[in-house]
């Protein structure tokens, strides 16, 4: 064999070795952060039974899209099914058959709330739980409340299946798929929120929307999507590419609307009909918040 032949057949077998060993790298990390079984102290948390506390969770699990991935009744519902990515089925919350209600206590519930975690200490899959993390005890509580409350409907689903791709990718970028290995699980939480108009509730309230509009809220690619979702919109104060030239009345009409300030409909994608059961005050602090950031170029343009 030429010597120059020869060269080439053992880079070429170093290479594919290389990529052979860092592909089976990535499959026993991605292996040891879905095992991983973490340690959570339980929360005090004092669970209401009063209407309004129930009708307030019931509100809350709407804006935060609860009902999008377990179903309207919380029946639970398979959301993704693309193997060899992953088979994810939302779990039946309920009490009925197939349901996961009678092994999730409060403590349960706030574990998988607040820290993406299940009733075992594994981490749950896209559970998002990054943009519930800084919830306060009161509002955590009142989820619990109408989770707990939710009529028993029976509908048993398959268990997950995270096939070879999904654990290369969760090797990769563990936070991505299992939000829990990057929270902080020792962080506070305030036991409720002054809610008031102040950039600090309104701060309070926009957080979950980082989770497809950015963490500078300068929207782009939406994480974990398809390529069939459009791209979020930039909601920073830039004239050219933002909420710049929106005043707050255009605000509550898009997102009590869903129309934009030259009557343009809003994609689907965005869940502006359950965003619409915020109050006055909520949006009004929302604004007032989405207005104190510093402005951004849309990255897309």
């Amino acid at each position: 064999m030429p010597k120059v032949l020869r060269i080439i057949v053992i880079a070429g077998g170093a290479i594919l070795a290389f990529v052979v060993l860092g592909v089976l790298a990535l499959w026993f990390v991605g292996g040891r952060h879905l095992d991983t079984v973490y340690a959570l102290p339980p929360e005090s948390l004092t669970v209401p039974t009063d209407s309004a506390s129930l009708a307030n969770g019931e509100r809350l699990a709407t804006l935060l899209g609860c009902n999008d991935c377990h179903g309207a009744n919380l029946a639970g519902q398979v959301f993704i099914d693309a193997l060899p990515f992953a088979f994810l089925p939302a779990p039946n919350l309920t009490t009925g058959e197939g349901g996961v209600g009678a092994a999730y206590g409060v403590a349960e519930l706030e574990h998988a709330i607040r820290h993406g975690v299940d009733c075992n200490g594994r981490a749950l899959m896209i559970m998002p739980s990054h943009d519930y993390n800084h919830f306060s005890d009161e509002d955590v509580a009142n989820i619990i409340a109408y989770v707990q409350d939710v009529p028993s409907v029976g509908n048993a689903l398959p268990p997950r299946q995270v096939g070879f791709i999904g654990r290369l990718v969760t090797g990769m970028a563990p936070g991505g798929l299992l939000p829990a290995a990057a929270l902080d699980h020792e962080a506070e939480h305030p036991v409720t929120v002054n809610r008031d108009v102040t950039l600090e509730y309104g701060e309070y309230l926009a957080k979950p929307c980082g989770g497809c509009h950015g963490l500078d809220f300068a929207g782009g690619v939406v994480p974990g999507a398809g390529p069939e979702t459009p791209y979020s919109s930039n909601l920073t104060p830039d004239d050219a590419t933002g909420l710049g030239t929106w005043t707050e009345p255009d605000f509550v009409r898009a997102m009590r609307e869903g129309l934009r300030p030259d009557g343009t409909t809003l994609d689907v994608a965005m869940p502006w009909r359950a965003y619409g059961q915020f109050s006055d005050e909520e949006l009004a602090a929302m604004w007032l918040y989405l207005r104190s950031l510093e402005p951004a170029e849309d990255r897309l343009r």
